[in-house]
């Protein structure tokens, strides 16, 4: 779905157990080596041990490639059978019978013996692959050490490899078991990744799957993909698989935290449980802690640049205002209030009213300069002829004694 858009031959991160896409780090690479040995060199049993999903049916599947053609594999990957059932199985897959042939354990047994008989001496070997060994009973854990009982004075010959979760280790670890444990000549473990072999299991799969170019996944996104598998192929593949699928639906050529951690949610939370951010690992949560402070600093920082500007912008369109009110607009209430101040100074010192200034601005001009020639002539309080003025001039007094008030 998402190949073509960016640039895949095939998707990358697949669940199929393809050994094309095996990434051999230290361990898993020695576990190859020992079950190349085991087989060559007649061992008889061999045990492979590792965690779900760490890679244990793709490195089987990779062994087919290392051996020669010399050598006959029944591959059972089905357990959750009868003992006879299971040998029906391998003989089957050996040619060495039909699957519609019902067999009896005997006929079974002999039927190996003989065909492991050929083989050793064409310079050939059998070797029995068993895979999700732990879910076998013990029963039929019993019969196959008696399996491995098809050998001549000198060698094995049918080689089992048993793979398993480590659950068996455990049910080897149990008395009835012991002669059982006794038989294994070889044991391997296979681990989980580190951070760094994370890293380069994502990358090394890309390039197989035909990714050329700049990393596809950043840094962070890697880490937040080891956070969550803690280096489990299995659950490396489903994270990213659903990052990318997310990726393709944003229209995004690189993959980012954004895309990991919202494949992380979307796999952890379910309608039917807890919150998704219950779910999430310590190791999660502390990987996006780190990476939403750098967001929440540059939330801050443009949001303060973006206040600064505002503010300016505000500022000198206010002083522009400003400047046009004082030059061309009326008086402020501020120098109206300043200029009154004064003239009321003015007043005292000549022992005048403050009426004067607001009496200019009222009356007409005759009677404006009657009133300025009767203030001119002294400054005693306003009696005889300047009474009879007043007296003469009731609006004036009523104008004044308002003014006063």
């Amino acid at each position: 779905m998402y190949s073509n858009f960016f640039g895949f031959s095939e998707k990358p991160f697949d669940l199929t157990p393809d050994p094309r896409y095996l990434y051999l780090t230290p361990g898993h690479r020695e576990a190859l080596a020992a079950l190349i040995y085991g087989i060559r060199e007649r061992k008889g049993f061999i045990v492979l041990v590792g965690e779900v999903g760490t890679g244990k049916t793709t490195l089987l599947n990779a062994l087919f490639d290392h051996l020669d053609e010399k050598t006959r594999i029944a591959f059972v990957f089905n357990t959750d059978l009868t003992f006879n059932q299971l040998l029906n199985m391998a003989v089957v897959d050996l040619g060495l019978a039909r699957p519609d042939e019902p067999l009896s354990v005997l006929e079974v047994f002999r039927r190996l013996n003989e065909f492991a008989i050929r083989q050793m001496a064409r310079g050939g070997n059998v070797a029995l692959l068993v895979d999700e060994a732990q879910n076998l009973d013990r029963p039929s854990m019993e019969n196959i050490r008696l399996l491995s009982n098809l050998e001549t004075c000198k060698h094995k010959l049918i080689q089992i490899i048993l793979s398993a979760q480590p659950e068996l280790d455990r049910k080897l670890s149990r008395p009835e078991l012991r002669q059982f444990a006794q038989r294994i000549s070889m044991k391997r473990y296979i681990m989980p990744l580190s951070e760094e072999e994370t890293y380069q299991y994502i990358n090394h799969r890309l390039r197989v799957a035909g990714h050329r170019g700049s990393a596809l996944f950043s840094r962070r996104a890697q880490q937040l993909v080891w956070a969550y598998s803690q280096g489990v192929p299995r659950k490396i593949n489903v994270v990213c698989d659903n990052a990318l699928l997310i990726g393709y639906a944003l229209r995004k050529k690189i993959i980012k935290t954004n895309e990991v951690e919202e494949a992380i949610k979307d796999l952890s939370w379910s309608p039917f449980s807890d919150s998704r951010e219950a779910k999430a690992t310590p190791a999660i949560r502390q990987i996006s802690a780190e990476v939403r402070p750098f967001r929440s600093r540059f939330t801050m920082v443009a949001t303060l640049v973006l206040t600064a500007c505002i503010v300016f912008i505000g500022g000198f369109l206010l002083g522009s205002s400003r400047l046009s009110f004082k030059g061309s607009g009326p008086t402020p209430v501020s120098t109206l209030t300043r200029d009154r101040g004064k003239i009321q100074k003015d007043s005292s010192d000549r022992s005048l009213t403050p009426v004067q200034p607001m009496i200019h601005e009222q009356r007409e001009p005759s009677q404006n300069v009657t009133l300025s020639i009767a203030l001119q002539e002294g400054s005693e309080p306003t009696t005889g002829a300047s009474a009879e003025k007043r007296r003469d001039h009731p609006t004036l007094n009523e104008e004044a004694t308002e003014i006063a008030h």
